[in-house]
């Protein structure tokens, strides 16, 4: 629905010199691609309670303490209005994904160079709230707008 207004969470877990990734496929998708887990907020879902949700289902990881945020993006593009919230957070337990839409493949701890190579890949991922995030150029909670109509 055009102008429709999305609230979508992702999770930046970091392990070492690894940045966690999951291999995910929709069915829109004409090839695989690796991104951050997350996901669709539920509209009456709280943030915290997505963010769980999501690294759960994606990755098999439990949420571990309270997260940050590391930073937003508000996108306008001509299907809706997108807000996008990266938590920096840990994650315990074995990578084990579940995701009930059967879109992620799998899920690994990428080297953070090569993990970023592989997210310049997606299309339309802007890499630089995370570059600029992880660089320290930026500090926590830095909100990013873009337009895309």
């Amino acid at each position: 629905m055009p102008g429709a207004s999305h609230l979508i969470v992702s999770a930046l877990v970091r392990h070492e010199e690894s940045l966690l990734l999951v291999e995910q496929q929709g069915p829109w998708d004409p090839q695989p691609s690796w991104m951050l887990p997350g996901g669709r907020v539920e509209s009456t879902e709280p943030l915290l309670a997505a963010l769980v949700r999501e690294l759960a289902e994606e990755t098999g990881l439990a949420l571990h303490g309270l997260p940050t945020i590391a930073f937003g993006v508000d996108l306008l593009t001509v299907d809706g209005w997108y807000s996008a919230l990266t938590f920096d957070c840990r994650g315990v337990g074995v990578l084990a994904p579940n995701d009930p839409d059967g879109f992620v493949r799998s899920a690994a701890w990428v080297p953070s160079s090569e993990a970023m190579d592989r997210l310049r890949l997606v299309e339309w991922y802007d890499c630089v709230p995370i570059e600029r995030y992880l660089s320290g150029e930026a500090p926590a909670g830095t909100v990013y707008r873009m337009d895309r109509t």
